[in-house]
């Protein structure tokens, strides 16, 4: 009796075995998932690994294709992506600093196809399905609302991808797909921020999904944070103070530090974030007085770096324009002499980097009056007006304030 009772438990134990190995395997969004999962992964992502915190697979059961789904995708996106009135139309003229119609076209993103969402892909919560809408169409709205909020763009048509950089140096990237299975009748578009912080993202970011589905999204915010009011008596006391722990974190050889202090000082010298007495205090402290921090910002401007150390050179001219601009001073002549030739190839280079000729023409609105050449200056300016016009709206106005100066001496 012993025998048959232990022969019967290694009997069963032995098909309770054999079942958890035909058991299948976890499903995934409905669907089973196969033993061998093969991961989409950009070959440019880098060091930066965890950009789909929070990511999301939407659903794709099977359904009937015999009538067209209502609202199809639904995402529970983290921004508001309502339907608003119809969009104005696009692409249409703009006028030139000297008042005559511009016929530069504004059909930035020649996009024809985009891949199809490839299994398994964790898509973000900032993404949102537009159907029955062409490539090529969404790709065209996309363009003109980057060229309007001034966002450096790089477009791949092969990967239906952009790569864009905001003016607070926010990199994050827009990917089309098309959909699959009860999808296939519309394009998903996508935005993954994959390094930096800024107050307006969330507003880029709606803007940008907002315009993908068609809808006029809501004009940007010309101050994201409280403006700081001056009182009469106030004088500022933190220039000294905050130089100083700025040029402790330059000291340090880590990235993530300089960056840190290119956060920090692009804020102390921005009248708008910090208040006019202030900006100007740590402003003309930066440019004149004897420290350290002045120099090594100067360097960053003018020395070639490499592709790595674009980004900090981008933030040291975002603090070099600030100041030039809070300054009420007259610019030393070394300082002038030393970037006028830096600051006329940026505009020359305006069609690779919009964003930083942007920055250029604002150091140079502050050295024309002193300028020894300024129809040299003017030929520039008129190129970088022409690739702002396509690409980069601030571009365009800074440059034409730069040409209309000129013409005034």
């Amino acid at each position: 009796h012993k025998n048959r009772a232990r022969t019967k438990r290694s009997r069963n134990h032995a098909m309770s075995n054999q079942d958890k190995k035909k058991a299948p395997l976890p499903t995934f969004s409905g669907m089973p998932m196969p033993a061998n999962i093969t991961v989409n992964v950009d070959d440019d992502i880098g060091v930066e690994t965890t950009r789909r915190v929070g990511g999301f697979t939407p659903s794709f059961e099977p359904v009937s294709f015999q009538s067209t789904p209502a609202s199809g995708f639904h995402v529970s996106p983290s921004i508001n992506t309502m339907p608003q009135k119809a969009s104005s139309q696009m692409g249409s003229s703009s006028t030139s600093h000297s008042g005559v119609q511009s016929t530069t076209t504004k059909q930035v993103w020649n996009l024809r196809d985009a891949p199809v969402l490839p299994e398994f892909h964790p898509l973000e919560r900032t993404a949102v399905f537009v159907p029955h809408t062409s490539p090529s169409e969404i790709a065209s709205r996309i363009g003109e609302v980057l060229r309007e909020r001034s966002i450096q763009a790089t477009y791949d048509n092969e990967k239906a991808k952009v790569r864009c950089i905001t003016g607070d140096n926010v990199d994050f990237r827009i990917r089309l797909y098309r959909g699959r299975n009860q999808y296939n009748h519309g394009i998903i578009v996508e935005v993954q921020r994959r390094f930096g912080i800024s107050i307006d993202f969330h507003s880029i970011t709606r803007a940008i999904l907002d315009t993908a589905e068609g809808n006029v999204p809501p004009p940007p915010s010309s101050a994201g944070l409280p403006v700081v009011e001056d009182e009469d008596d106030y004088e500022p006391d933190v220039s000294s103070s905050s130089l100083n722990f700025i040029s402790k974190l330059l000291n340090h050889p880590g990235y993530d530090a300089h960056y840190l202090a290119m956060q920090t000082l692009s804020s102390l010298t921005d009248p708008t974030k910090m208040g006019r007495k202030t900006a100007e205090s740590v402003s003309e402290t930066l440019l004149h007085s004897e420290n350290t921090v002045g120099p090594k910002i100067f360097d960053m401007v003018v020395e070639k770096n490499s592709e790595e150390n674009m980004g900090l050179r981008l933030m040291a001219m975002t603090v070099l324009s600030n100041a030039l601009q809070a300054s009420t001073s007259a610019v030393p002549m070394m300082m002038r002499e030393g970037l006028r030739p830096v600051l006329l190839k940026s505009l020359q280079d305006a069609q690779s980097n919009p964003q930083m000729a942007y920055l250029s023409a604002k150091c140079i609105e502050r050295l024309i009056d002193a300028d020894h050449d300024t129809s040299e200056l003017y030929v520039a300016l008129e190129e970088a007006w022409t690739v702002g016009e396509a690409r980069h709206a601030a571009l365009g106005k800074q440059a034409s304030k730069c040409m209309n100066k000129i013409d005034l001496r």
